[in-house]
């Protein structure tokens, strides 16, 4: 049987990736830039379809939805749930 291994000698650090050059890597092809980042906003959509074939879009989803084109009151159900 061998010998116990000091936890300190069994540790190893994590090995530091290459920094990439600025200008890029010659032997890739690969250019590397630098561009400062934006905030993009996003915003969930719902599609609701009335019995009557009329669609429209929603921005949340309501248990009750009337139909604008016959005016009829719906329960809306989820597809798929």
């Amino acid at each position: 049987m061998s010998p116990p291994v000091p936890l300190s000698a069994a540790r190893r650090e994590p090995a530091a990736a290459p920094a990439p050059s600025p200008a890029g890597d010659a032997e890739t092809g690969m250019t590397v830039e630098e561009q400062e980042l934006g905030l993009i906003s996003a915003q969930g959509l719902y599609q609701m379809r009335c019995e009557c074939g009329r669609s429209w879009f929603e921005l949340s989803l309501p248990n009750l939805a009337k139909c604008p084109a016959c005016n009829k009151v719906g329960v809306v159900r989820l597809l798929g749930s």
